[in-house]
């Protein structure tokens, strides 16, 4: 397992959510609907205060969400272009088409966000796909669909990629090998819900960012022991826990912050950054 860290060094550098079923583990909010996975064991109580842990400015990551979607029409190549002009990573959701084809997309269905498209990608074939237009936050003009291996092509071993498999019919190990095959695994962190997948995917030798629900506190140890480097716990994450993943050695990037004051309280607190849906203004807020 690479830790990004190292990496990134000094360079200021979004979740989303995922249908997969979280493990289970001491003071759980999540849905009781929720099936769970393999579990990670409860740790002991913390030992030090998050405060122990400050993130440094410099160090501090702002992950463009979606490519920025509260700036740029949701998940588009004009998006991810923009975003592609900064060190921040490049955060999207994939899901696969028809044919197998994995695209940028939040929704299991395309209607909230598209135009001239509707219903589950899974019925779309990618020429539909090409077709369609992405419609803007702010009323602008609309934006155009991409897909993933765009994205690699333009943007892979040049920024870090954050995808999150958010579709379960997506094979996390033939996944791996697109990654490894154009070796940039030290420019991708890919994120899951599922720890099972989160493993199989640190085993392939990939970054992964392991992702909790509202009130999830897992054991940082067996996370870390898993290979797993990272992990994106929502923003209302406690101070202790939060301490208890960086005393684990993870990197912790907490989401989705669009405020300054959240962003600059978990920075306090020891956070290595935050996904946001506006990278650009919250990094002017906070002075990055």
């Amino acid at each position: 397992m690479f830790k990004i860290g190292a990496l990134l060094l000094g360079v200021v550098l979004c979740t989303g959510c995922a249908a997969a079923a979280p493990p289970a583990g001491p003071a759980s909010s999540s849905p009781a609907s929720s099936s769970p996975a393999t579990a990670v064991p409860a740790g002991p109580a913390p030992s030090s205060p998050a405060s122990s842990h400050p993130a440094s400015a410099a160090a501090f990551t702002l992950v463009a969400h979606r490519g920025g979607a509260l700036v740029h029409p949701e998940s588009s190549a004009e998006a991810f272009e923009a975003v592609g002009k900064t060190a921040y990573p490049i955060e999207t959701d994939l899901r696969q088409l028809r044919d197998g084809t994995l695209v940028p997309l939040h929704d299991d269905a395309a209607e909230r966000t598209m135009s001239g498209l509707s219903g589950p990608p899974a019925g779309i074939s990618e020429e539909q796909w090409a077709a369609a237009r992405i419609r803007h936050p702010l009323g602008g003009a609309e934006g155009t669909p991409t897909t993933w291996e765009a994205m690699l092509d333009l943007y892979g071993g040049r920024n870090i990629l954050v995808p999150e498999l958010k579709d379960p019919a997506i094979d996390p190990a033939a996944f791996a090998e697109t990654i490894l095959q154009r070796g940039i695994q030290d420019k991708v962190v890919v994120q899951t819900f599922s720890f099972p997948a989160a493993q199989a995917l640190a085993r392939s030798g990939l970054q992964v960012l392991y992702l909790l629900r509202d009130g999830e506190e897992p054991d940082p140890a067996s996370i870390s022991s898993s290979g797993i480097g990272h992990v994106g716990p929502h923003k209302s994450i406690s101070p202790g826990y939060l301490g208890r993943l960086k005393d684990s050695g993870l990197t912790v990037w907490p989401y989705t912050v669009n405020d300054a004051a959240t962003a600059a309280r978990l920075r306090e607190e020891g956070a290595d950054g935050v996904f946001t849906d506006t990278p650009w203004e919250l990094a002017k807020q906070l002075g990055l």
